[in-house]
């Protein structure tokens, strides 16, 4: 995932540098597109709005807006488009301009310069029927040719546009209701390379050393930004496309966004996506639960760069750590042993993030009565850290004997994992303990459990058998295969709990909420997902039709003196 995000900051600085000459014609060569959007139509919007509507008890929404519409436009609505087919723009490149156009279907283009008139819109008729259209920043020229209207940035550039533009979306428009796709390596060399120069120049300015900084973290730090650096300019130069897509499934009653990022075939990013999801398998398949608030799971293997900056990190927070041990003025004899304690866990850390190995899984269970927190993940050297929390147990019992009371080392063996087993009073003095005590119970039980190859921890309601319950599970469907990354939120149990237990300011609104979800059926999910796609990965986040309703809710309620379910004044209107 953070690959992805670096890449996508990439491409938002490459077009940022793109679109400053946008508007610019060129002369006729070998233009390469750099950035399509794509809009599937205005019926296809129509129809997204009236699920929507439909969804959240509104089912006139859609015709409310075409209303509105008519009424902004002196009844002539969208006279002259055609609605049924689709929308696009197009930014070229011929390795120095930027040209931009833009189509737009219709069935008479001065039907619809009249419509745009009355939206305070100037438009000018010139020669061969070209329309001067005022833009503000500078004027925009728009013909039609065939049913589609064009818009170009000067009347010559009208002249070269296809008789079918539609092509130019690579059937975005089928895929998606709303798509952006950039082409990276089609931005020229040049420009690149000037930003990457300008990110080496900015990084350069943060390098220097900063006030009691020593030496050894001077250099660890600028050894990780450096790092840093190498990686965002191998995502500029390695990156090939990057493509946002939205939709509603009108069928399915869903939305959905897609990001997909692609790598230029045999680059080094190319193949550490490839070999990251190639082994996207797991051995904590229990810990993912469907039926949980929030629950997450991840897979993959991690590349050599991203080992080297792991380790770099955790060398840095490895000395800044000994550093602080060193000044809170401990016996010598003290100092020692906590080094040696916390080295043990940083090599523990260390050896895990070598193995190169991804693999985890965590779930929020939440109800009314309950709130269970369960976590699974890879681990190399299990026995050291356990041994590392049996001392920390041995000093903290020895500096106060009651501790002993709360902790039960060894307090069961389960399918190969040792459980230990803490058991927290709540307090009497603790704000809302009846709150607290509904939820976890009189006592927090903890339940941390290590095998080998894996650390397990447990906290809440029924911990030790939840828990219990999770590593059966995965030990049941171990090398299972699974998305490199997957994470689901239930917002109604989320909704409720903050109802019931959140601050007071907070409480309306999840009650709100709690009552746009009652008759969703449980489809209230907002999920993401990663998957593997040639050359690189694509990230899905989706919501539920229980979320399509909310959000429509939300909406109108937004809306000054809307109410669910009411419509603007003058009833719909009729298509």
């Amino acid at each position: 995932m953070r690959k992805t995000l670096l890449s996508a900051l990439a491409v938002a600085v490459l077009l940022a540098a793109s679109t400053v000459q946008a508007a610019q014609d060129t002369s006729p060569g070998n233009l390469k597109p750099v950035v399509i959007i794509s809009f599937s139509g205005y019926d296809e919007l129509f129809a997204d709005i009236g699920l929507i509507g439909k969804l959240s008890d509104n089912p006139d929404m859609a015709k409310g807006l075409e209303m509105m519409l008519k009424m902004m436009t002196q009844g002539k609505g969208l006279a002259g488009l055609d609605t049924k087919r689709p929308w696009g723009a197009v930014v070229e490149t011929d390795g120095e301009k930027f040209p931009i156009h833009g189509f737009v279907p219709v069935t008479d283009l001065k039907q619809l310069i009249e419509v745009l008139k009355g939206l305070n819109v100037e438009a000018k008729e010139a020669v061969d029927g070209v329309y001067e259209v005022d833009a503000k920043a500078r004027p925009v020229y728009v013909k039609q040719k065939g049913d589609w209207a064009f818009i170009c940035a000067s009347p010559e550039a009208l002249a070269k546009m296809p008789d079918d533009p539609v092509k130019a979306l690579g059937g975005l428009n089928e895929k998606y209701d709303l798509a952006v796709r950039a082409s990276v390596q089609n931005v020229p060399p040049p420009i690149r390379q000037m930003i990457t120069a300008q990110i080496q120049i900015g990084a350069a300015a943060g390098m220097e050393q900063l006030a009691g900084e020593t030496d050894e973290q001077y250099a660890v730090r600028t050894k990780l930004a450096k790092q840093a650096i190498e990686q965002a300019i191998a995502a500029i130069n390695d990156l090939d496309t990057v493509l946002l897509g939205f939709s509603i499934d009108n069928k399915g009653s869903k939305a959905f966004l897609d990001i997909e990022v692609t790598a230029v075939e045999g680059s080094k990013t190319a193949k550490d996506m490839a070999a990251a999801a190639a082994e996207s398998k797991t051995n904590m398949a229990g810990f993912f639960m469907p039926e949980a608030a929030l629950t997450g799971n991840w897979a993959g293997k991690l590349s050599e760069t991203d080992i080297t900056q792991a380790k770099s990190t955790i060398a840095s927070v490895r000395q800044k750590a000994i550093a602080e041990l060193e000044n809170q003025g401990l016996a010598e004899a003290e100092v020692d042993l906590a080094k040696q304690l916390l080295g043990d866990i940083m090599d523990v850390v260390d050896k895990t993030v070598e193995s190169g190995k991804v693999d985890g899984a965590a779930a929020v269970l939440l109800d009314s009565d309950a709130l269970t927190l369960l976590v699974g993940g890879h681990l190399v050297e299990g026995a050291k850290l356990e041994k590392v929390l049996k001392q920390l147990a041995d000093l903290a019992t020895k500096e106060d004997p009651e501790i002993a009371k709360l902790v039960k080392l060894d307090a069961e063996k389960h399918q190969g994992v040792n459980l230990h087993a803490i058991s927290i009073p709540i307090p009497d003095e603790t704000e809302d303990r009846d709150k607290v005590v509904k939820l976890v119970g009189e006592n927090l039980d903890v339940v941390i459990g290590i095998s080998e190859t894996g650390l397990y921890l447990a906290a809440g309601r029924d911990a030790m058998a939840k828990l219990k319950g999770a590593i059966d599970k995965s030990k049941a469907e171990a090398g299972k295969e699974i998305p490199p990354m997957h994470v689901s939120l239930a917002v109604t149990p989320i909704a409720k709990f903050v109802a019931e237990f959140g601050e007071d300011e907070a409480k309306p609104v999840a009650e709100m909420i709690v009552a746009a979800l009652e008759k969703s059926a449980g489809k209230d999910h907002v999920t993401l997902t990663s998957n593997p796609i040639e050359r690189g990965m694509k990230v899905h986040l989706e919501l539920e039709q229980g979320i399509l309703k909310l959000l429509g809710s939300l909406g109108q309620m937004a809306a000054p003196g809307m109410t669910p379910g009411a419509m603007p004044p003058g009833g719909p209107a009729k298509r």
